[in-house]
Formats: C-alpha cells, structure tokens, sequence
C-alpha cells in the first residue's frame, strides 16, 4: 500500500474514498481516455458509524467490490511541510526527512506515517530542490484503511487532499504552463499550484466559508470583522501564494486560479477575486475535465476529493 504520492493524472478505473467535512465521500471513476467517466458519486452525510455502513452498501450494491481503491484522509488530519531534501539516496530519503520534521509536529516520531514527495526545481541555488513531507498519526492512516477494508476494496493508496485536488488540476488545460486551485471549506482552505502535473505549492488558508458569509471566525481580534474585509485578506493571502511560486521556482505566473465549489454559495468571490488578482479567475466546472451523469456530476461538488483521489495514476510514481 502506498501511502501518499508525487505526479498523477488518471487512467483505468478506480475507486476513490474521502473524509469531508461532514460525511463521506465515494467516487469511481472509468476509462483511460482524455474524459474520464464519473460512473458512481455519492456523498453521505451524517455521523461516521452511520455513513461508514452506507458506504459499505453502496460499495457493494454497486458492485465495486475488490476495485481499486484510494482514500483521502481529512483536513487537519496530518502536517504537510516543504523542507530542503538531503542529499540521500532516494531508497534513503523517507527516513532521512522524518529527523527534519520531529520538530514540527505535535506527536512522538514513533507514532507517525511520513512520507516526501519532490517539488520543481529551486532556481535560486544551482541544483537545489525542495520537496513536501507528510506526517501524519498512524491511527489516522491506519482508520481510513480499515474503512476501506470493511468496504472490500482493494486499498491502492491512501492520499492527503492537497494530491487530489492535484489530480484535478492536471486535467485542466491550463496545467502544462501552470494552474492554480482553491478549495474553500466550512472553516478552512487550501490553495495549490500544479504544472505538468506536478504539486508545486500548496499553502493553508486559515478561515473558509464561514468568514466569508459572515459567521464568525476567531479573525475579528485582527480587525477583520467583515466579510469584505475577510475578502481582502483572502485575495492577499493569494497573491502571495503566487508570487511566492513565481520567485522561488523562477517560473512564469500560472495560466488561472480555478475556484471550486462551495458548499455556502459565494457569488460575490469570483469577480472579488477577478478584481483584486493580476490573474485569469475562472469557476472550476468538474464537466470539463470528466464526463457523467448531470446527477452524479452534481452530487459530485460535495465529495471533489473523492473524485480527485479516483482520478489517480500509479504510472509515474504517484
């Protein structure tokens, strides 16, 4: 079983298993050719014992018993830090990096599932690289693989969103010059940049959804006690994702920010967004990048990481 992954796209079928925020998320996906088809998609609310036997039967009333399966474990679940790689072997590198993050995370080293993956080149230094490592708890990793066990699908991998979301983006046609993606949730979001299929950036936003309509969020002590306000610091927040992006690898600014549904609606963020960015803002539409029923394509905007983690592609180490 791989635990965590480099470069994808997709190809075959898969099936793709996510903890979102309040529920679960089952996605399979077929065929290899450049529309992928989403054949399944649903999205069970509710407490976990409850949408883990739903699963089950749907897994199994589905007939996707024994496919091939990827999870996507939860927001908040694991830490993602980009460090300089050693200059190790590659047979070497995973336990080489787990001594650079024992610092960072906030449980015994013993109790962690660490993984690296590399990222483009860091054109400042001549040679030098950079790559992300994952930690995350063992009973974190070791839960969604028993979820899919109980399910009976054959377990593949088990991914953290950021990787899902990347295997959406490297549909976009915009991804061979660089594209970016921002995936907002209830309390928390995320914004990643991907070239040629490749996770390049990705970097937490701190509020979600929430703020933006207008709930409260723990930002009012800064000053940011109005949606507006919260928009500005968003739009900020993004802009130096990206500048960030351009100068540390020395690349060219990405082709588009694609923003993926919410869960809230958020009318107002797009043109806001369009408006304060010196890039191209488009609405991500999962019809483009994957054919379907209107249904399942519907469905499938409250489990996009499900989809994402079924779009997966073992072919290049992923």
């Amino acid at each position: 079983m791989k635990i965590f992954g480099g470069k994808s796209s997709s190809t075959g079928g898969a099936t793709g298993i996510s903890r979102e925020e309040g529920g679960l998320g089952l996605a399979h996906v077929t065929g290899s050719h450049d529309k992928p088809f989403l054949a399944v998609c649903e999205f069970f609310a509710g407490d976990s014992v409850d949408c883990e036997e739903r699963l089950q039967e749907e897994v199994k009333s589905r007939e996707l018993v024994r496919s091939r399966g990827i999870g996507v474990i939860g927001f908040g679940s694991y830490g993602l830090f980009q460090v300089a790689p050693p200059a190790v072997p590659d047979a070497e590198m995973r336990d080489a990096v787990r001594w650079q993050i024992k610092d960072l995370i906030d449980f015994p080293l013993e109790e962690a599932v660490v993984d690296v993956f590399r990222v483009g080149a860091d054109n400042r230094r001549e040679g030098a690289k950079n790559a992300y490592v994952v930690a995350a708890r063992q009973s974190v990793v070791q839960r969604h693989a028993r979820l899919m066990r109980q399910s009976r699908l054959k377990i593949d991998a088990i991914d953290i969103p950021e990787l899902s979301l990347r295997n959406l983006a490297a549909r976009l046609p915009e991804d061979a010059r660089g594209v970016s993606l921002l995936y907002l949730g209830d309390e928390q979001g995320v914004i990643i940049v991907c070239r040629g299929g490749r996770l390049q950036l990705a970097r937490d936003i701190p509020f979600g959804t929430s703020a933006l309509s207008g709930g409260k969020t723990g930002l009012e002590p800064f000053g940011f006690d109005e949606p507006q306000e919260r928009l500005s610091l968003l739009a900020l927040d993004i802009q130096r994702s990206l500048d960030f992006y351009e100068s540390s690898f020395r690349q060219t600014p990405v082709a588009a920010l694609y923003l993926l549904p919410t869960a809230k609606p958020l009318p107002e963020l797009l043109p806001e967004l369009q408006a304060r960015l010196g890039t191209s803002v488009k609405s991500f539409v999962l019809g483009d990048i994957v054919a379907g029923e209107s249904q399942d394509l519907q469905t499938a905007e409250s489990c996009l990481l499900a989809v994402g983690a079924a779009l997966r592609n073992d072919r290049e180490g992923a």
